[in-house]
């Protein structure tokens, strides 16, 4: 352990040599200091976290990943490019000791940096909201709503599945199915079109989700419940609701009338009474638009409620956790890209691996598309192929592929106030660090067994 030691304190000065890293890390030093100057907020307090958490701390990731991509390609590839790992290989060291040397170095240094940015950044955030700064109305919005964990607690789906069966049962009998499709492939279009109309409310209609909440000690806080919907295009820009939010049993109702836009996603502050009570939690939402607007609420995030169940603070440092895991991750792709190519070759390859890891919305969906891909016109549906079956199984390689670096954004859950359980936490390290990171490590080590490293040159 004492040679792996030794390896990551001189892979730690080489970073800090290098004119790359140091110029990207002064990059981030003016970005921390900079972007919550000039970056304005919408001028709520909620608005300014988020700038502050989000924006400020993303953008120090950004910076980050860019240096360990560098720093992690360069830690052997340019040593075995100028002849100086010579002085390690001709030692009793071991390739693996040599990647976890190199790898270890780069994590200590992302770790520090990354909790020097975060302390400049609560710094920022408790200076800028100390006493005296905010009315008291704002300072107890800040303390009960803002700097909070909440639990997002999805409801439960709605029962669409008799209702789905029986319209195939229906088309089946007339003789109208589809002789192109699978049998699971209309079920699920059936199930698609039941979803939407399920989230569906008519003017004068309105729809009810049930959700079970966790159980929550002492006095009932505050909560949100947070909604996403999208209107007719010839909807009037404001819309007006009925939200009425109870138990099944025993409860204290809260209803409320409020006006919203006609798109994207909005939030809605219960107060703690309406936790009163026995069963399920019951959010109903009614149309009193007159105007005969049609509503859809996202059948995937149409609704969920957040109660608190923690402090801000410590939500923080388990987003920060997570970064560095995502951090530490990279930096093992670095490594093990520079044990295998050329300094410029590993950087492709592995920015190539972060382009893919940013498009994995779009890759899942390859992976799970139903429709044909070599349909010839838009919209036209075709038996599949050979071809489907060749791009959806590489669709699902490559899935498979960023699988360990699919995570929801901490730092956007901290700055909205979503809690961060520890099983999350422990969960991503075990995938990123331990399986992933230990799989890039033996395929590193095995390259470099193999690796001619004093080949002559001109």
């Amino acid at each position: 352990m004492r040679t792996v030691w030794a390896i990551a304190l001189l892979s730690l000065r080489n970073a800090v040599r290098s004119r790359v890293v140091v110029l990207l890390l002064a990059v981030l030093v003016l970005g921390v200091i900079g972007i919550p100057l000039t970056v304005k907020s919408d001028g709520t307090l909620a608005g300014y976290v988020q700038i502050l958490v989000r924006y400020t701390l993303g953008f120090s990731m950004g910076v980050l990943l860019l240096a360990t991509v560098w720093a992690g390609c360069a830690a052997v590839a340019s040593e075995i490019q100028r002849r100086q790992i010579h002085l390690l290989v001709t030692k009793p060291v071991s390739p693996a000791q040599l990647w976890l040397g190199k790898w270890l170095g780069l994590v200590i240094l992302n770790t520090v940096v990354l909790a020097v940015c975060a302390s400049v950044t609560y710094g920022l955030l408790r200076w800028n909201t100390r006493a005296g700064q905010l009315s008291t109305a704002d300072a107890q919005k800040l303390a009960g709503e803002i700097m909070v964990a909440r639990a997002r607690v999805a409801p439960e789906p709605f029962a669409v599945e008799p209702r789905v069966r029986q319209r195939l049962a229906d088309l089946q009998t007339r003789g109208e199915l589809p002789t192109n499709m699978a049998p699971e492939a209309i079920y699920k279009t059936l199930l698609g079109v039941a979803q939407l109309e399920a989230h569906t409310v008519a003017p004068g209609g309105k729809i009810t989700w049930r959700c079970e909440l966790p159980a929550l000690g002492g006095s009932a806080p505050e909560f949100q419940v947070r909604y996403k919907l999208a209107a007719a295009a010839l909807a009037p820009l404001r819309l007006q609701g009925r939200w009425s939010v109870h138990r099944e049993r025993a409860g204290q109702p809260f209803e409320l009338v409020t006006e919203h836009p006609a798109q994207g996603q909005q939030s809605l502050t219960v107060p703690g009474t309406a936790l009163a009570g026995e069963g399920a939690l019951l959010v109903e939402y009614a149309n009193l638009n007159e105007a005969g607007v049609t509503l859809l609420f996202d059948p995937e995030a149409g609704l969920a409620v957040l109660v608190p169940v923690g402090g801000w603070l410590s939500n923080f440092l388990r987003a920060l956790l997570i970064s560095d895991c995502l951090l530490a991750l990279v930096a093992a792709l670095g490594v093990t890209a520079g044990s295998l190519f050329s300094l410029p070759v590993a950087a492709f390859v592995v920015f190539q691996l972060l382009i893919m890891f940013s498009t994995a919305g779009m890759i899942h969906s390859f992976a799970t598309r139903e429709a044909s891909f070599a349909a010839a016109l838009p919209g036209m549906v075709k038996a599949p192929g050979w071809v489907d079956v060749v791009m959806s199984w590489f669709y699902r390689m490559l899935e498979v592929l960023i699988m360990p670096m699919q995570n929801d954004d901490p730092l956007a859950m901290v700055a909205t106030g979503e809690w961060i359980a520890w099983p999350v936490v422990a969960w991503t390290f075990v995938k990123q660090i331990l399986l992933a990171s230990g799989l890039l490590l033996l395929l590193a080590a095995a390259a470099l067994r193999r690796r001619e490293l004093a080949l002559p040159t001109d």
